[in-house]
């Protein structure tokens, strides 16, 4: 090869040399950035100032007060007044971090995907069963404990789960629950009707569609002091659940912290009891012959 030809060789080979680099460094500038991490619920709650609530209806945890009455226990959010120790523990939680609360009703059979597609922040009463552990996580500090109970008409054998099975009675459950569950495992023989909500569910009984329904301990007390002639039986054995709330699987812990610590200081004070007692009071059951929630 003559001279002049290695001198273009050359030339040729070192621009296809600073071509090359060039396409690596546009291609690496090309590059898209990675996504940002999405923002844990402790951060949204405290840079939006808003909690958001999921409220399945279920008397004395989370109902309507459809008079929007300023009766002791009454909770305004947005354009409706809402009662029960759900909303009631919800408004103390906001005020602590300067939130507005707001109230998403749903219900107990929509309340894992409802928090895995970030609909509301946390759910109380929703038990924490070992399918729903692997989907969401749970407060480990309960507000209280409290029992799947049945109620059914007065001279009804409710005693134990096995009279109720013998008896294979027409019972109504709240789908989703663990009432659900509990009642199906522990009466394998009774005929369960499924029903989206407790109002829907007691609605039933009192029309004679069901002979008895299931419910917690506290519910059932509550609906019991509105219907004459109706017993209230923690069945035995007895199954005891802790009442406490869901919330979201995530790393950053200080959500689950905050909540955590402030569970206890809720049910320890008397905070969770005085806020039973007002529904209660509201719907017009003596409070004075209502068993105290077991807080352990």
């Amino acid at each position: 090869m003559s001279e002049p030809s290695r001198r273009i060789a050359r030339r040729s080979l070192a621009a296809g040399t600073a071509l090359a680099a060039t396409a690596i460094i546009v291609t690496r500038g090309a590059r898209p950035a990675a996504a940002e991490p999405a923002k844990s619920t402790w951060e949204v709650v405290t840079g939006t100032k808003k909690l958001r609530l999921g409220a399945a209806i279920s008397e004395p945890f989370a109902f309507k007060d459809l008079d929007g009455s300023d009766k002791p226990g009454a909770v305004k959010a947005g354009n409706s007044v809402w009662r029960g120790v759900s909303v009631n523990c919800a408004k103390e939680l906001a005020d602590a971090l300067g939130a507005e609360l707001e109230v998403v009703e749903t219900t107990y059979g929509n309340a894992v995907i409802g928090l895995q597609t970030d609909k509301f922040d946390l759910i109380f009463a929703l038990d924490g069963t070992v399918k729903r552990a692997v989907a969401v996580d749970f407060v480990p500090q309960p507000l209280f404990m409290y029992g799947t109970a049945i109620l059914a008409h007065s001279g009804a054998d409710i005693a134990t789960w096995q009279a109720i099975n013998d008896k294979k009675l027409k019972i109504g459950v709240p789908v989703g629950t663990t009432m659900e569950s509990e009642t199906t495992r522990r009466a394998p023989a009774v005929e369960l009707t499924r029903f989206q909500n407790i109002n829907e569910m007691i609605a039933a009984f009192q029309a004679g569609r069901v002979e008895a329904i299931s419910g917690s301990l506290t519910g059932m007390t509550l609906a019991s002091g509105r219907m004459p002639n109706t017993i209230v039986a923690m069945p035995n054995p007895p199954a005891l659940f802790p009442a406490t709330a869901a919330i979201r699987q995530e790393i950053d812990p200080r959500w689950r912290n905050f909540l955590t610590t402030s569970f206890g200081y809720l049910a320890y004070s008397g905070f969770v009891q005085k806020a039973l007692d007002q529904a209660y009071a509201f719907r017009g059951v003596d409070i004075t012959k209502v068993q105290p929630v077991v807080i352990r």
